[in-house]
Protein backbone atom coordinates (compact mmCIF):
# COMPACT_ATOMS: atom_id res chain seq x y z
CA UNK A 1 0.00 0.00 0.00
CA UNK A 2 2.74 2.31 0.85
CA UNK A 3 4.34 1.58 -2.29
CA UNK A 4 1.20 2.68 -4.54
CA UNK A 5 0.48 5.32 -2.38
CA UNK A 6 3.39 7.33 -2.75
CA UNK A 7 3.63 6.61 -6.07
CA UNK A 8 0.16 8.30 -6.72
CA UNK A 9 1.38 11.32 -4.81
CA UNK A 10 4.80 11.02 -7.14
CA UNK A 11 1.98 10.86 -10.58
CA UNK A 12 0.08 13.45 -8.90
CA UNK A 13 2.09 15.73 -7.94
CA UNK A 14 4.14 15.67 -11.32
CA UNK A 15 1.25 16.35 -12.68
CA UNK A 16 0.28 19.50 -11.19
CA UNK A 17 3.77 20.77 -11.43
CA UNK A 18 3.41 20.26 -15.44
CA UNK A 19 -0.32 21.68 -15.90
CA UNK A 20 0.57 25.04 -13.00
CA UNK A 21 4.12 25.23 -15.38
CA UNK A 22 2.15 25.15 -18.70
CA UNK A 23 -0.64 27.38 -17.50
CA UNK A 24 2.33 30.25 -16.02
CA UNK A 25 3.69 30.14 -19.12
CA UNK A 26 0.49 30.71 -21.13
CA UNK A 27 -0.74 33.49 -18.98
CA UNK A 28 2.84 35.15 -19.30
CA UNK A 29 2.70 34.94 -23.40
CA UNK A 30 -0.82 35.70 -23.15
CA UNK A 31 0.02 38.97 -21.17
CA UNK A 32 3.25 39.82 -23.48
CA UNK A 33 0.80 39.35 -26.82
CA UNK A 34 -2.28 41.74 -25.14
CA UNK A 35 0.49 44.39 -24.44
CA UNK A 36 1.89 44.35 -27.26
CA UNK A 37 -1.82 44.51 -28.90
CA UNK A 38 -2.49 47.55 -27.29
CA UNK A 39 1.10 48.99 -28.14
CA UNK A 40 -0.01 48.57 -31.75
CA UNK A 41 -3.82 49.90 -31.47
CA UNK A 42 -1.97 52.91 -29.49
CA UNK A 43 -0.05 53.42 -32.84
CA UNK A 44 -2.66 52.95 -35.26
CA UNK A 45 -4.48 55.89 -33.61
CA UNK A 46 -1.45 57.74 -33.44
CA UNK A 47 -0.61 57.94 -36.60
CA UNK A 48 -4.17 58.11 -38.25
CA UNK A 49 -4.45 61.56 -36.31
CA UNK A 50 -0.82 62.84 -37.97
CA UNK A 51 -2.54 61.48 -41.45
CA UNK A 52 -5.76 63.26 -40.81
CA UNK A 53 -4.14 66.58 -39.26
CA UNK A 54 -1.55 66.85 -42.09
CA UNK A 55 -4.66 66.21 -44.84
CA UNK A 56 -6.68 69.42 -42.99
CA UNK A 57 -3.52 71.60 -43.74
CA UNK A 58 -2.85 70.49 -47.07
CA UNK A 59 -6.97 70.85 -47.72
CA UNK A 60 -6.77 74.33 -45.84
CA UNK A 61 -4.19 75.72 -47.99
CA UNK A 62 -5.77 74.52 -51.24
CA UNK A 63 -8.45 75.78 -50.83
CA UNK A 64 -6.97 79.37 -49.64
CA UNK A 65 -4.91 78.83 -53.20
CA UNK A 66 -8.20 78.88 -55.30
CA UNK A 67 -9.66 81.57 -53.25
CA UNK A 68 -6.92 83.70 -54.25
CA UNK A 69 -7.37 82.48 -57.45
CA UNK A 70 -10.87 83.57 -57.79
CA UNK A 71 -10.76 86.75 -56.26
CA UNK A 72 -7.79 88.14 -58.87
CA UNK A 73 -9.97 86.89 -61.39
CA UNK A 74 -13.70 88.19 -60.36
CA UNK A 75 -12.97 90.49 -57.48
CA UNK A 76 -16.05 88.83 -55.63
CA UNK A 77 -15.41 89.01 -52.01
CA UNK A 78 -17.42 85.94 -51.97
CA UNK A 79 -14.70 83.85 -52.94
CA UNK A 80 -12.29 84.81 -50.34
CA UNK A 81 -14.37 82.82 -47.94
CA UNK A 82 -12.06 79.52 -47.69
CA UNK A 83 -8.78 81.76 -47.15
CA UNK A 84 -10.45 83.27 -44.34
CA UNK A 85 -11.10 79.91 -42.56
CA UNK A 86 -7.50 79.11 -43.07
CA UNK A 87 -6.03 82.45 -41.97
CA UNK A 88 -7.70 81.09 -39.02
CA UNK A 89 -7.68 77.90 -38.58
CA UNK A 90 -4.49 76.93 -40.18
CA UNK A 91 -2.49 78.07 -36.36
CA UNK A 92 -4.44 75.68 -34.96
CA UNK A 93 -4.22 72.86 -37.64
CA UNK A 94 -0.26 73.23 -37.22
CA UNK A 95 -0.24 72.99 -33.60
CA UNK A 96 -2.31 69.99 -33.74
CA UNK A 97 0.32 68.33 -36.42
CA UNK A 98 2.99 69.03 -34.05
CA UNK A 99 1.51 67.35 -30.90
CA UNK A 100 0.18 64.31 -33.29
CA UNK A 101 3.77 63.96 -34.58
CA UNK A 102 5.54 64.04 -31.52
CA UNK A 103 3.71 60.59 -30.50
CA UNK A 104 5.05 58.72 -33.30
CA UNK A 105 8.51 60.45 -32.92
CA UNK A 106 8.38 62.34 -36.52
CA UNK A 107 10.96 64.80 -37.04
CA UNK A 108 10.05 67.70 -35.48
CA UNK A 109 12.10 69.82 -38.15
CA UNK A 110 9.71 68.97 -40.86
CA UNK A 111 6.77 70.59 -38.82
CA UNK A 112 9.15 73.88 -38.09
CA UNK A 113 10.01 74.11 -41.89
CA UNK A 114 6.24 73.60 -42.18
CA UNK A 115 5.08 76.78 -40.51
CA UNK A 116 7.53 78.50 -42.11
CA UNK A 117 6.29 77.49 -46.06
CA UNK A 118 2.51 78.31 -44.77
CA UNK A 119 3.25 81.63 -43.78
CA UNK A 120 5.43 82.40 -46.85
CA UNK A 121 2.17 81.28 -48.39
CA UNK A 122 -0.43 83.24 -46.74
CA UNK A 123 1.64 86.58 -46.87
CA UNK A 124 1.46 86.01 -50.75
CA UNK A 125 -2.19 85.30 -50.67
CA UNK A 126 -3.07 88.28 -48.21
CA UNK A 127 -0.69 90.63 -49.93
CA UNK A 128 -1.70 89.75 -53.58
CA UNK A 129 -5.69 90.23 -51.79
CA UNK A 130 -4.71 93.55 -50.52
CA UNK A 131 -3.40 94.93 -53.99
CA UNK A 132 -6.46 93.72 -56.06
CA UNK A 133 -8.60 95.62 -54.03
CA UNK A 134 -6.62 98.76 -53.89
CA UNK A 135 -6.97 98.23 -57.79
CA UNK A 136 -3.52 97.08 -58.54
CA UNK A 137 -4.44 93.81 -60.28
CA UNK A 138 -1.06 94.34 -62.47
CA UNK A 139 0.97 94.63 -58.91
CA UNK A 140 -0.63 91.60 -57.37
CA UNK A 141 -0.21 89.66 -60.73
CA UNK A 142 3.50 90.41 -60.50
CA UNK A 143 3.88 88.76 -56.74
CA UNK A 144 2.01 85.56 -58.07
CA UNK A 145 3.96 85.81 -61.23
CA UNK A 146 7.30 85.89 -59.07
CA UNK A 147 6.74 82.53 -58.05
CA UNK A 148 7.48 82.47 -54.14
CA UNK A 149 4.34 81.54 -53.31
CA UNK A 150 4.00 78.77 -55.72
CA UNK A 151 7.53 77.35 -54.42
CA UNK A 152 6.53 77.76 -51.25
CA UNK A 153 3.43 75.76 -51.95
CA UNK A 154 5.06 73.10 -53.58
CA UNK A 155 7.47 72.59 -51.01
CA UNK A 156 4.79 72.35 -48.24
CA UNK A 157 2.38 69.88 -50.54
CA UNK A 158 6.32 67.39 -50.68
CA UNK A 159 6.49 67.70 -46.98
CA UNK A 160 3.17 67.25 -45.89
CA UNK A 161 3.05 64.40 -49.05
CA UNK A 162 6.05 62.73 -46.85
CA UNK A 163 4.32 62.79 -43.35
CA UNK A 164 0.71 61.65 -44.94
CA UNK A 165 2.64 58.83 -46.76
CA UNK A 166 5.08 57.95 -43.45
CA UNK A 167 2.08 57.64 -41.55
CA UNK A 168 -0.23 55.60 -43.85
CA UNK A 169 3.07 53.00 -43.55
CA UNK A 170 3.28 52.44 -39.78
CA UNK A 171 -0.34 52.42 -40.03
CA UNK A 172 0.36 49.48 -42.13
CA UNK A 173 3.03 47.91 -40.24
CA UNK A 174 0.74 48.18 -37.15
CA UNK A 175 -2.40 46.57 -38.28
CA UNK A 176 0.33 43.71 -39.61
CA UNK A 177 1.89 43.45 -36.28
CA UNK A 178 -1.69 43.47 -34.89
CA UNK A 179 -2.85 40.37 -37.09
CA UNK A 180 0.13 38.52 -35.94
CA UNK A 181 -0.64 39.18 -32.60
CA UNK A 182 -4.13 37.90 -32.76
CA UNK A 183 -3.13 34.78 -34.47
CA UNK A 184 -0.54 33.98 -32.30
CA UNK A 185 -2.35 34.54 -29.36
CA UNK A 186 -5.06 32.01 -30.82
CA UNK A 187 -2.40 29.32 -31.35
CA UNK A 188 -0.92 30.21 -27.66
CA UNK A 189 -4.62 30.00 -26.43
CA UNK A 190 -5.69 26.47 -28.58
CA UNK A 191 -2.85 25.06 -27.32
CA UNK A 192 -3.85 25.71 -23.43
CA UNK A 193 -6.87 24.36 -23.97
CA UNK A 194 -5.60 20.98 -25.32
CA UNK A 195 -3.04 20.67 -22.77
CA UNK A 196 -5.64 21.50 -19.83
CA UNK A 197 -8.07 18.83 -22.20
CA UNK A 198 -4.65 16.61 -21.73
CA UNK A 199 -4.17 17.29 -18.35
CA UNK A 200 -7.73 16.19 -17.52
CA UNK A 201 -7.51 13.01 -19.19
CA UNK A 202 -4.54 11.68 -17.45
CA UNK A 203 -5.71 12.60 -13.87
CA UNK A 204 -9.29 11.28 -14.78
CA UNK A 205 -6.58 7.96 -15.76
CA UNK A 206 -4.85 8.31 -12.64
CA UNK A 207 -8.31 8.02 -10.46
CA UNK A 208 -9.77 5.43 -11.60
CA UNK A 209 -6.29 3.52 -11.28
CA UNK A 210 -6.42 4.58 -7.78
CA UNK A 211 -9.73 3.99 -7.01
CA UNK A 212 -9.49 0.32 -8.65
CA UNK A 213 -6.09 0.28 -6.09
CA UNK A 214 -8.22 0.91 -3.67
CA UNK A 215 -10.81 -1.61 -4.11
CA UNK A 216 -8.29 -4.52 -4.31
CA UNK A 217 -6.26 -3.25 -1.37
CA UNK A 218 -9.13 -3.38 0.63
CA UNK A 219 -10.43 -6.72 -0.46
CA UNK A 220 -7.05 -8.08 0.76
CA UNK A 221 -6.38 -6.60 3.66
CA UNK A 222 -10.23 -8.08 4.74
CA UNK A 223 -9.04 -11.36 3.25
CA UNK A 224 -5.49 -11.68 5.76
CA UNK A 225 -6.71 -10.58 8.65
CA UNK A 226 -10.58 -10.00 9.16
CA UNK A 227 -9.74 -9.14 12.91
CA UNK A 228 -8.49 -5.33 11.72
CA UNK A 229 -11.76 -4.60 10.34
CA UNK A 230 -11.90 -0.99 12.05
CA UNK A 231 -8.06 -0.31 10.93
CA UNK A 232 -9.18 -1.56 7.66
CA UNK A 233 -12.16 1.25 7.35
CA UNK A 234 -10.06 3.88 9.21
CA UNK A 235 -7.72 3.70 6.25
CA UNK A 236 -10.36 3.26 3.31
CA UNK A 237 -12.37 6.69 4.59
CA UNK A 238 -8.65 8.29 4.59
CA UNK A 239 -7.42 7.04 1.18
CA UNK A 240 -11.55 7.76 -0.04
CA UNK A 241 -11.34 11.66 0.97
CA UNK A 242 -7.66 11.47 -1.38
CA UNK A 243 -9.85 9.88 -3.81
CA UNK A 244 -12.18 12.76 -3.61
CA UNK A 245 -9.41 15.24 -2.95
CA UNK A 246 -8.48 14.04 -6.47
CA UNK A 247 -11.18 14.21 -8.32
CA UNK A 248 -11.85 17.98 -7.17
CA UNK A 249 -8.15 18.93 -8.49
CA UNK A 250 -9.02 17.06 -11.87
CA UNK A 251 -12.34 19.42 -12.14
CA UNK A 252 -10.59 21.88 -11.02
CA UNK A 253 -7.65 21.00 -13.83
CA UNK A 254 -10.63 20.61 -16.41
CA UNK A 255 -12.99 23.73 -15.20
CA UNK A 256 -11.84 26.44 -12.88
CA UNK A 257 -8.39 26.83 -14.84
CA UNK A 258 -9.85 26.05 -18.41
CA UNK A 259 -12.51 28.78 -18.14
CA UNK A 260 -10.10 31.47 -18.24
CA UNK A 261 -8.58 30.09 -21.20
CA UNK A 262 -11.77 29.86 -22.73
CA UNK A 263 -12.71 33.79 -21.78
CA UNK A 264 -9.12 34.75 -23.63
CA UNK A 265 -10.03 32.55 -26.22
CA UNK A 266 -13.36 34.86 -27.55
CA UNK A 267 -12.14 37.69 -27.03
CA UNK A 268 -9.04 36.74 -28.88
CA UNK A 269 -12.06 36.21 -31.93
CA UNK A 270 -13.02 39.19 -31.59
CA UNK A 271 -9.92 41.23 -31.68
CA UNK A 272 -9.39 39.78 -34.77
CA UNK A 273 -12.79 40.62 -36.37
CA UNK A 274 -11.89 44.34 -35.30
CA UNK A 275 -8.81 44.24 -36.51
CA UNK A 276 -10.29 43.58 -39.63
CA UNK A 277 -12.48 46.03 -39.64
CA UNK A 278 -9.89 48.61 -39.04
CA UNK A 279 -7.62 46.83 -42.01
CA UNK A 280 -10.75 47.35 -43.76
CA UNK A 281 -11.38 51.14 -42.99
CA UNK A 282 -7.54 51.85 -43.71
CA UNK A 283 -6.73 50.22 -47.10
CA UNK A 284 -9.79 51.99 -48.80
CA UNK A 285 -9.21 54.57 -50.22
CA UNK A 286 -12.10 56.54 -50.02
CA UNK A 287 -13.79 54.39 -46.78
CA UNK A 288 -17.65 53.99 -46.61
CA UNK A 289 -20.24 55.24 -43.30
CA UNK A 290 -20.68 51.77 -42.69
CA UNK A 291 -16.48 50.97 -42.79
CA UNK A 292 -16.33 54.08 -40.85
CA UNK A 293 -18.43 53.22 -38.13
CA UNK A 294 -17.43 49.98 -37.93
CA UNK A 295 -13.75 51.20 -37.72
CA UNK A 296 -14.41 53.68 -34.71
CA UNK A 297 -16.21 50.83 -33.18
CA UNK A 298 -13.56 48.66 -33.15
CA UNK A 299 -11.04 50.98 -32.01
CA UNK A 300 -13.28 52.74 -29.49
CA UNK A 301 -15.35 49.85 -28.27
CA UNK A 302 -14.25 46.00 -28.96
CA UNK A 303 -10.38 46.45 -28.70
CA UNK A 304 -10.39 48.02 -25.36
CA UNK A 305 -13.12 45.78 -24.42
CA UNK A 306 -11.29 42.94 -25.64
CA UNK A 307 -8.20 43.66 -23.98
CA UNK A 308 -9.75 44.12 -20.26
CA UNK A 309 -11.89 41.10 -20.67
CA UNK A 310 -8.22 38.93 -21.62
CA UNK A 311 -6.39 40.49 -18.70
CA UNK A 312 -9.10 40.11 -16.37
CA UNK A 313 -9.09 35.96 -17.34
CA UNK A 314 -5.08 35.89 -17.07
CA UNK A 315 -5.52 37.57 -13.57
CA UNK A 316 -7.97 35.21 -12.38
CA UNK A 317 -5.46 32.71 -13.46
CA UNK A 318 -2.71 33.91 -11.72
CA UNK A 319 -4.88 33.89 -8.58
CA UNK A 320 -5.61 29.99 -9.33
CA UNK A 321 -2.41 28.99 -9.97
CA UNK A 322 -1.32 30.73 -6.38
CA UNK A 323 -3.64 28.99 -4.38
CA UNK A 324 -2.87 25.27 -6.49
CA UNK A 325 0.84 26.37 -5.48
CA UNK A 326 0.16 27.42 -2.02
CA UNK A 327 -1.78 24.02 -1.28
CA UNK A 328 0.80 22.55 -3.00
CA UNK A 329 3.97 23.90 -0.95
CA UNK A 330 1.56 23.35 2.69
CA UNK A 331 1.06 19.60 2.11
CA UNK A 332 4.49 18.99 1.46
CA UNK A 333 5.75 20.70 4.85
CA UNK A 334 6.47 17.94 7.41
CA UNK A 335 4.21 18.51 10.45
CA UNK A 336 5.76 18.27 13.90
CA UNK A 337 4.23 17.25 17.02
CA UNK A 338 4.51 19.00 20.46
CA UNK A 339 2.27 20.33 23.19
CA UNK A 340 0.18 22.93 22.46
CA UNK A 341 -1.18 25.39 24.85
CA UNK A 342 -5.24 26.75 22.91
CA UNK A 343 -6.06 28.99 25.40
CA UNK A 344 -2.71 30.98 24.99
CA UNK A 345 -2.91 30.11 20.72
CA UNK A 346 -6.18 31.29 20.59
CA UNK A 347 -5.48 34.66 22.52
CA UNK A 348 -2.55 35.06 19.97
CA UNK A 349 -5.09 34.62 16.95
CA UNK A 350 -7.37 37.05 18.55
CA UNK A 351 -5.11 40.01 19.32
CA UNK A 352 -3.75 39.10 15.69
CA UNK A 353 -7.70 40.07 14.15
CA UNK A 354 -7.76 43.30 16.44
CA UNK A 355 -7.89 46.15 14.39
CA UNK A 356 -10.38 43.83 12.02
CA UNK A 357 -12.60 43.45 15.33
CA UNK A 358 -12.66 47.37 16.48
CA UNK A 359 -13.83 47.73 12.77
CA UNK A 360 -16.46 45.38 12.89
CA UNK A 361 -17.40 46.58 16.15
CA UNK A 362 -17.08 43.09 17.70
CA UNK A 363 -15.71 40.71 20.90
CA UNK A 364 -14.04 37.76 21.23
CA UNK A 365 -14.88 35.44 24.44
CA UNK A 366 -11.88 33.02 25.18
CA UNK A 367 -12.27 30.81 28.09
CA UNK A 368 -9.71 31.30 30.41
CA UNK A 369 -8.81 27.68 30.71
CA UNK A 370 -8.73 25.57 27.52
CA UNK A 371 -7.65 21.92 26.76
CA UNK A 372 -3.78 21.79 25.62
CA UNK A 373 -3.22 19.26 22.41
CA UNK A 374 0.05 17.89 21.47
CA UNK A 375 -0.04 18.26 17.25
CA UNK A 376 1.89 21.02 14.78
CA UNK A 377 1.70 24.23 16.12
CA UNK A 378 1.88 25.78 12.92
CA UNK A 379 -0.93 23.60 11.22
CA UNK A 380 -3.42 24.50 14.86
CA UNK A 381 -2.39 28.52 14.23
CA UNK A 382 -3.76 28.14 10.38
CA UNK A 383 -6.32 26.43 11.38
CA UNK A 384 -8.14 28.21 14.28
CA UNK A 385 -6.79 31.28 12.55
CA UNK A 386 -8.90 31.16 9.59
CA UNK A 387 -11.94 29.94 11.41
CA UNK A 388 -11.46 33.05 13.62
CA UNK A 389 -10.92 35.06 10.32
CA UNK A 390 -13.91 34.14 8.50
CA UNK A 391 -16.31 34.51 11.65
CA UNK A 392 -15.18 38.21 11.62
CA UNK A 393 -15.07 38.54 7.85
CA UNK A 394 -19.14 37.31 7.72
CA UNK A 395 -20.57 39.04 10.88
CA UNK A 396 -23.58 40.40 10.40
CA UNK A 397 -24.27 44.54 9.20
CA UNK A 398 -26.84 44.84 12.05
CA UNK A 399 -26.17 43.73 15.34
CA UNK A 400 -23.00 43.51 17.51
CA UNK A 401 -20.81 41.11 16.65
CA UNK A 402 -19.94 38.50 19.17
CA UNK A 403 -17.88 35.19 18.55
CA UNK A 404 -17.62 33.01 20.98
CA UNK A 405 -14.83 30.33 21.95
CA UNK A 406 -15.85 26.95 23.87
CA UNK A 407 -13.67 23.33 24.24
CA UNK A 408 -13.65 20.27 26.22
CA UNK A 409 -11.87 17.01 26.65
CA UNK A 410 -13.11 13.50 26.48
CA UNK A 411 -11.94 9.99 26.09
CA UNK A 412 -8.47 10.97 24.62
CA UNK A 413 -10.05 13.67 22.30
CA UNK A 414 -10.25 17.63 22.53
CA UNK A 415 -13.42 19.18 20.62
CA UNK A 416 -12.88 22.98 20.48
CA UNK A 417 -16.28 24.82 19.13
CA UNK A 418 -16.17 29.12 17.56
CA UNK A 419 -19.42 30.18 17.13
CA UNK A 420 -20.28 33.61 15.79
CA UNK A 421 -23.66 35.46 15.44
CA UNK A 422 -22.96 36.38 11.98
CA UNK A 423 -24.64 36.29 8.75
CA UNK A 424 -24.89 32.09 8.88
CA UNK A 425 -24.82 29.77 6.02
CA UNK A 426 -27.52 27.74 4.09
CA UNK A 427 -27.95 23.90 4.46
CA UNK A 428 -27.02 23.66 1.38
CA UNK A 429 -23.63 25.35 1.64
CA UNK A 430 -22.87 23.49 5.09
CA UNK A 431 -20.26 21.17 2.96
CA UNK A 432 -19.64 23.12 -0.14
CA UNK A 433 -17.78 25.35 2.14
CA UNK A 434 -14.54 23.33 2.63
CA UNK A 435 -14.55 22.92 -1.28
CA UNK A 436 -11.38 24.11 -2.85
CA UNK A 437 -11.86 27.21 -4.62
CA UNK A 438 -15.57 27.07 -4.01
CA UNK A 439 -17.36 30.00 -1.91
CA UNK A 440 -21.15 29.95 0.07
CA UNK A 441 -23.26 32.73 0.29
CA UNK A 442 -23.33 36.56 -1.24
CA UNK A 443 -19.86 37.44 -2.36
CA UNK A 444 -19.18 40.48 -0.85
CA UNK A 445 -15.87 39.66 0.83
CA UNK A 446 -12.25 38.83 -0.78
CA UNK A 447 -11.16 35.66 -1.20
CA UNK A 448 -10.40 32.24 -3.36
CA UNK A 449 -12.28 30.00 -1.64
CA UNK A 450 -8.76 28.14 -0.18
CA UNK A 451 -8.49 28.26 4.12
CA UNK A 452 -11.38 26.37 4.84
CA UNK A 453 -10.50 23.91 2.27
CA UNK A 454 -6.95 24.08 3.73
CA UNK A 455 -8.42 23.78 7.56
CA UNK A 456 -10.20 20.51 6.93
CA UNK A 457 -6.98 19.16 5.44
CA UNK A 458 -4.95 20.24 8.27
CA UNK A 459 -6.77 18.82 10.75
CA UNK A 460 -7.96 15.51 9.05
CA UNK A 461 -3.59 15.14 8.55
CA UNK A 462 -3.65 15.13 12.26
CA UNK A 463 -6.53 12.29 13.03
CA UNK A 464 -9.14 15.28 13.33
CA UNK A 465 -12.15 16.25 11.27
CA UNK A 466 -14.08 19.54 11.04
CA UNK A 467 -17.54 19.87 11.15
CA UNK A 468 -20.01 22.74 10.81
CA UNK A 469 -23.55 24.14 11.77
CA UNK A 470 -25.48 26.97 11.45
CA UNK A 471 -29.26 28.89 10.85
CA UNK A 472 -28.87 31.13 8.51
CA UNK A 473 -28.86 34.61 9.06
CA UNK A 474 -28.70 34.14 13.03
CA UNK A 475 -25.37 32.17 13.86
CA UNK A 476 -22.36 29.72 13.00
CA UNK A 477 -20.52 26.91 14.83
CA UNK A 478 -17.44 25.55 13.49
CA UNK A 479 -16.71 22.36 15.78
CA UNK A 480 -12.65 20.97 15.39
CA UNK A 481 -12.65 17.64 17.10
CA UNK A 482 -8.76 16.75 16.74
CA UNK A 483 -7.04 13.29 19.09
CA UNK A 484 -5.65 14.70 22.56
CA UNK A 485 -1.96 13.35 21.04
CA UNK A 486 -2.50 13.78 17.25
CA UNK A 487 -1.37 10.80 14.70
CA UNK A 488 0.56 12.52 12.02
CA UNK A 489 -0.35 11.35 8.75
CA UNK A 490 1.53 11.23 5.72
CA UNK A 491 0.92 14.53 3.49
CA UNK A 492 -0.05 12.26 -0.03
CA UNK A 493 -3.43 11.61 2.01
CA UNK A 494 -4.89 14.70 2.58
CA UNK A 495 -2.82 17.51 1.13
CA UNK A 496 -4.27 18.20 -2.14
Amino acid sequence: MSIFSSGFARKTLGLMTAATFILVLIAILSIWMVVRTQESAKSVASDREVRIAATVILTALLNAETAQRGFLLTGKEEYLAPLASAESGLPGYLSTLRKATRSVHENDANITRLQELTSIKMRELTRTIDLQREGRHADALMIVNAGEGRTAMDEARNVLGQIIATAESRVGTSLGAMEADARQLAWVTGIGGLSIILFSLMALHFVKENTAGLVAARQKVMELNTGLEDRVAERTTSLTRANEEIQRFAYIVSHDLRAPLVNIMGFTSELDVSTTALKTYFDADEPTEEQTLAAKRAAAEEIPEAVYFIRASTTKMDALIGAILKLSREGRRELKRERVDLDTLFAASAANLQHQLDTANATIEIPQELPSVVGDRLALEQVFGNILENAVKYLAKDRPGLIEVAGEESGGRVKIRIKDNGRGIEEKDLERVFELFRRAGTQDRPGEGVGLAHVRALVRRMGGDVTVTSTFGHETTFEVDLPKKSRIKEPHVESL
